[in-house]
């Protein structure tokens, strides 16, 4: 039972219900006097007797149910239960008996090893064997940040200028269990890491899914905190259907590359996902709320919360690590290429290296650029790139020196090196370019000198006699392309010969027009209709293959094909009219399920606000609309 500290006074409100009762003998006395006195009922004594009664009973109402309710002011609290573990989320609630209104909302001590979440208020009376009583519940989700055992309360509430306090709970938080037949329920939440052992700077993949198998919206997340762990989220979330212990479940999955900056052994605490989860109405009978968006009850606010993980970070080893040992973690490559290959002395070209690999890709070096003797190096600035994909960080970095060569010759570039430690091999390695090479020629004013230093140098000899023409060969008979064109009897010119042909195929042209157009004017609109529906399934096809589209806008092409293959006139469309639909015309069970499944995927991403985003869920539809036409009856 709750732990009363005050009361307070209610003598004042005696003393109202004193003048009240009063005052109502003194509206109902004038009424009194004139019946004792022989007088008679009139529709004018009547209406001020039942106003006066009403008036009066209704003020008593007033000042005693606050009187009925506060003369007993309590307060306890309850969780819904003794024992949890650490994924689990705890509804509390506070319940204040004897008034229907608080000063404040109530303080609850011990819940520094919980994250609270409030769940609403709702005020209550009851009357039970003639006896009212009022009061007000605080509801209130709570999520355990660890294990072990802890003293939850009092709740405290002010209320009618008193102070009350609930007595203290119990609740023990333990691990959750390993066993894999345990039924996690409708909503939960977990996560896993792709290794438990790592190297520094090694980076690994932690993956977390949410099941549900209701409806949520305005999803938030918290993941563990460690100075030393860092998270990069890998790509967009994915949604997809999935068994669980046997029960279907929608997930929605995560992933992150989790990089440790330290050795050490971690203990990664539990993710929380914070969102609002909606319940099911009870229906009873079909009616006008049937509809998708009526069929879930107004949500609730909870947070979920997975189980702890550990990973052990081992140090890099010591031996075979390279002097110059870069601090890349992973597996990388590199190449190089020089363009042009070939100059003049003076002219600038370009060495390109890039490195690339999948790691701690943001630790990539700027490498130093080669030396040559008798050459300038200019270096640029250096380009790194970052991406990911579903098994982690990848990136490379690209750098480019000018080369200008001074002399002219046959240049050796030596090539470039670096250092890293491959998680693949566990052992260090040093990878390297391959060697260029560069063709240094001559300036050309240099060339051009020596050009004409040789031909000075060189004795005249006997020129060559230029070529005389000698005459002309016999032209043919016509010397002109014109000479050689058609000409119709009766049509000496071209214009003539144009005459000819639109007279020959001019009637048999307008016939064939005049034909055409009369068939398509007969087309009735079924013949339209019927066209609509061969093309139901081109259409649709078409659009999932050459376009992205949107959750939304996916869903309405879903209808379209329905409607033009059926010829229907549905505005909207719901999982279960589709399977109808489908099953009265021949589609198999499990075929009309894969549907189905894809609307309802659909549904939910237009419900959680996701219904503008792409949806990759138009892949797998095309073939499933080709096995729908071979199935229908």
């Amino acid at each position: 039972m709750a732990e009363v500290m005050t009361k307070p006074d209610i003598s004042d409100r005696q003393v109202l219900l004193k003048k009240a009762f009063h005052a109502m003998i003194f509206h109902l006395s004038p009424l009194s006097f004139e019946l004792s006195a022989g007088g008679r009922w009139t529709l004018r004594k009547i209406r001020y007797l039942t106003k006066a009664s009403i008036l009066a009973f209704a003020f008593l109402i007033s000042l005693l149910l606050p009187c009925l309710a506060n003369a007993d002011i309590s307060v306890t609290l309850s969780p819904d239960r003794k024992q949890a573990t650490i994924v689990d989320s705890i509804r509390l609630v506070v319940s204040v008996s004897g008034t229907r209104t608080c000063d404040s909302e109530p303080i609850i001590k011990g819940l520094e090893a919980f994250d609270l979440t409030q769940g609403g208020t709702s005020s209550r009376v009851q009357i039970i064997n003639g006896k009212i009583s009022s009061g007000i519940d605080y509801t209130y989700f709570i999520q355990p940040k660890k294990t072990g055992t802890f003293q939850i309360g009092p709740a405290e509430v002010r209320a009618e200028g008193g102070a009350f306090r609930s007595k203290t709970a119990k609740l023990t938080i333990s691990k959750l269990p390993r066993s894999s037949g345990i039924d996690r329920g409708p909503l939960f939440l977990t996560t896993e890491l792709s290794s438990k052992k790592t190297y520094e700077q090694e980076q690994a993949i932690y993956t977390l899914k949410l099941y549900r198998q209701t409806k949520v919206s305005d999803i938030s997340l918290d993941l563990p905190e460690n100075k030393h762990l860092s998270f990069k989220q890998l790509g967009k979330p994915v949604t997809y259907q999935s068994l669980y212990e046997g029960k279907t479940y929608q997930v929605l999955e995560v992933r992150y590359a989790l990089l440790p900056s330290r050795e050490g052994d971690y203990e990664i605490g539990p993710a929380r996902m914070h969102l609002t989860v909606f319940q099911p109405r009870q229906r009873s009978r079909r009616s006008f709320f049937d509809d998708p968006f009526f069929s879930f009850s107004t949500g609730k606010p909870m947070t979920l919360a997975s189980e702890p993980l550990e990973l052990k970070v081992l140090p890099l080893p010591e031996e075979g690590r390279p002097a110059d040992f870069s601090g890349l973690v992973g597996h990388f490559g590199i190449n190089a290429k020089l363009e042009p290959s070939e100059a003049r002395v003076g002219e600038s070209v370009t060495l390109t290296a890039r490195l690339s690999g999948r790691g701690n890709v943001n630790r990539i070096p700027d490498l130093k650029g080669p030396e040559v003797e008798h050459m300038k190096i200019y270096d640029d600035q250096p380009v790194l790139e970052t991406d990911s994909d579903d098994k982690g960080m990848t990136g490379s970095k690209t750098m480019k020196w000018a080369l200008v060569p001074e002399r002219e010759g046959l240049y050796e570039i030596p090539p470039l090196t670096v250092s890293f430690f491959d998680t693949k091999s566990r052992e260090y390695r040093v990878i390297r370019t391959s060697p260029l090479s560069l063709a240094v020629l001559p300036r050309e004013e240099q060339v051009q000198a020596s050009a004409d230093r040789t031909k000075k140098e060189m004795p005249e000899g006997p020129g060559k006699e230029a070529v005389k023409e000698l005459g002309h060969d016999i032209l043919p008979a016509h010397t002109s392309v014109k000479d050689l064109k058609t000409v119709f009897p009766g049509f000496p010119t071209q214009r003539g010969a144009l005459f000819f042909w639109v007279i020959l195929i001019g009637p048999a042209i307008f016939y064939a027009l005049a034909f055409c157009g009369m068939k398509f004017s007969r087309k009735s609109v079924k013949a339209l209709a019927v066209t609509r529906t061969r093309k139901a399934a081109k259409t649709l096809i078409k659009q999932c293959r050459h376009e992205r589209l949107r959750s939304s806008n996916l869903a309405e092409a879903i209808r379209d094909y329905l409607n033009d293959r059926f010829g229907l006139a549905l505005g909207s469309l719901t999982p279960d009219d589709a399977v109808e639909i489908l099953k009265s015309r021949g589609v198999n069970l499990d075929t009309t399920r894969k549907l189905q499944s894809i609307l309802q995927r659909l549904e939910d991403a237009i419900y959680t606000g996701k219904g503008d985003d792409s949806s990759d869920i138009g892949q797998d539809l095309p073939s499933l609309i080709k096995q729908i036409e071979k199935e229908i009856g």
